[in-house]
């Protein structure tokens, strides 16, 4: 195993639950996995993968949707034991509740990071965002670069969550189908400080948020578990579960203004629905 690989990116299953603005099942057309499928990580796989790898820094728990599981606490738990640091949870936040959030911090859960892609959506999600960081005060939100977060909209968002002194994560440039936005000019930010791989920190008002430039410096750093086999290169989960957008080039940042049926793959893709 390389030095370098720092991280296990557990993917707990593939399905989503229901988002406000998708309907059931969620499909967001920025999400990395298009096809909902209704597979669902075997705990014991997992366990086995983590014993043969060891113990490593952190780990990032994730889905689909994570909170869907019953039995998240127990993964949460089986994570920890293999995790010299942080373990941390992605979720959409909408099954959040106080019952759910203690569970998951007794079970040793240390981060939450939220994904938020408006200003609509981060005032229906930040009651329980809140109630989060009152038990993980280690929660932030994560907001995927999107149609409803780019240029002014961008600007607003940020404002907003940082005044609730939440640290926020951008993910720049999703998909490759955004240009870059200038942080310093349309914000009035200073950059403090840049890990070298693509990632700057930068203050606004005293408040301090994160930016992805691009992913390429995090290449072959996970041990990615997933419901369709174990990866150590995020790109080839992504093919794996029929993502081709990351192949794609887009100038627009409103997609309804580009040619839907070639985007179908991944912006109108059928899921699969779990019935029961």
């Amino acid at each position: 195993m390389k030095k370098t690989i720092f991280r296990y990116r557990i993917i707990t299953n593939l399905n989503c639950n229901m988002n406000e603005s998708t309907g059931p099942n969620g499909n967001c057309y920025f999400c990395y996995q298009p096809l909902k499928e209704p597979l669902q990580l075997d705990i014991e796989k997992c366990k086995a993968t983590m014993a043969k790898v060891g113990k490593l820094k952190r780990a990032t728990i994730m889905g689909g949707e994570s909170t869907l599981r019953k039995d998240l606490p127990e993964i949460i738990k089986l994570t920890r034991e293999h995790v010299s640091e942080d373990v941390c949870l992605v979720t959409n936040g909408i099954l959040l509740n106080e019952e759910r959030i203690k569970s998951y911090a007794d079970a040793g859960l240390t981060e939450v990071a939220i994904s938020v892609s408006s200003l609509e959506q981060y005032y229906r999600r930040r009651e329980a965002a809140l109630l989060c960081k009152k038990y993980i005060p280690n929660t932030r939100i994560n907001i995927p670069k999107c149609k409803e977060s780019t240029g002014d909209k961008l600007v607003e968002l940020l404002k907003v969550i940082l005044t609730d002194n939440f640290y926020v994560i951008v993910c720049e440039d999703l998909m490759g189908r955004y240009g870059d936005f200038d942080f310093q000019e349309k914000l009035g930010t200073t950059k403090v400080k840049s890990d070298g791989c693509n990632f700057y920190d930068y203050v606004w008002n005293g408040h301090q948020f994160g930016v992805f430039g691009n992913y390429t410096g995090y290449d072959m750093t996970d041990i990615i578990i997933t419901p369709v086999g174990v990866f150590s290169k995020w790109e080839l989960y992504c093919k794996k579960v029929g993502n081709c957008s990351l192949c794609k080039k887009y100038s627009s940042a409103d997609y309804e203004e580009l040619d839907i049926d070639s985007l179908k793959d991944f912006i109108d893709s059928k899921p699969v629905r779990n019935e029961n």
